[in-house]
């Protein structure tokens, strides 16, 4: 959501009728309150068109075609035309045609048009795609930054703005995700994975990998999976956290301390890292559509 987001407001800025303007006089941010930002807040700008994969989690050679036919005019309404391709690995699995014809724009882009992708996987795009682009790092938020954000516009009171943003991973989009989810239900998955992996037995690694995939013998939503990972993730920060001694209040998971210490000397060294990885790319493959039994056994057996 961060990089859409950024994406976003590079448009707004490329379109404001109203710039904000340094001392210098330069244009550097959109005013947010003109009718170009409106319609693109709102979405409805004619000039600022998204292409994102499906339901498949692809971008499929027709949603390219289509835009590339769009950038043929000139914009309608806006000082530029702005496409942004979000998740634009995705566009690997569309047919070479549309590729070469998406990397000719990209190199000489129509009148009037700028193409912005996004990714979070940059090295998953073809090296032919990453060299007409100028590269632009989006970090992740602090847990104050994004607990500002949830408070001031999306209605999170504090207490609650806090708890999720220490589960957010940096990510606005990850924290607004928590509320529609059991959140005590997949912490508890993730934390008897980790207590399972801890005493090395694989079979009940296994078992306990079965739970992160399947729940009541239906298989779980993949954002659930995702999210019991990334809560994995904050409690394996957790015990870093208690192997260095620090402020216990600065764990994530507080109402859950005793049981991570139990575990922390099992995560220590090569082993944490190498842990802290595993569930890391457990994330970026569930992303990516992968199989989530499939990822759950591989991440039991490699904590």
């Amino acid at each position: 959501m961060g990089k859409y987001a950024v994406a976003r407001a590079i448009a707004a800025a490329i379109n404001c009728l109203n710039p904000r303007t340094d001392t210098a006089g330069l244009a550097v941010d959109a005013c947010g309150t003109c009718r170009s930002c409106d319609r693109i807040g709102r979405h409805v700008h004619v000039d600022v068109l998204t292409v994102e994969p499906d339901d498949t989690a692809k971008i499929k050679v027709e949603a390219i075609r289509t835009v590339l036919e769009q950038t043929a005019f000139r914009p309608f309404e806006g000082k530029r035309r702005v496409v942004i391709l979000r998740d634009a690995d995705a566009m690997l699995h569309t047919e070479q045609a549309a590729q070469n014809a998406l990397l000719k724009s990209l190199e000489e882009p129509p009148p009037g048009t700028i193409f912005i992708l996004t990714t979070a996987i940059a090295g998953a795009l073809l090296p032919t795609v990453r060299s007409r682009c100028m590269q632009l790092q989006v970090g992740r938020l602090t847990e104050a930054e994004v607990a500002e954000v949830l408070s001031r516009d999306h209605g999170f009171s504090p207490q609650d703005a806090r708890v999720a943003a220490a589960l957010s991973d940096g990510s606005v989009g990850h924290a607004l995700a928590l509320g529609s989810s059991d959140l005590e239900e997949l912490r508890e998955v993730a934390l008897q994975l980790l207590e399972r992996a801890a005493k090395g037995n694989i079979g009940a690694r296994m078992q306990a990998a079965t739970t992160l995939a399947v729940s009541s013998k239906k298989d779980r939503e993949r954002a659930e999976v995702a999210l019991t990972l990334r809560l994995m993730s904050s409690m394996l920060r957790d015990i870093e956290l208690l192997n260095a001694g620090a402020d216990p209040r600065l764990l994530a998971n507080p109402s859950h301390r005793d049981r991570l210490h139990r575990i922390a000397r099992a995560y220590t060294g090569e082993r944490a890292r190498a842990s802290y990885t595993a569930v890391d790319e457990a994330v970026v493959a569930v992303n990516r559509n992968a199989g989530t039994k499939v990822v759950a056994d591989w991440l039991a057996a490699h904590l």
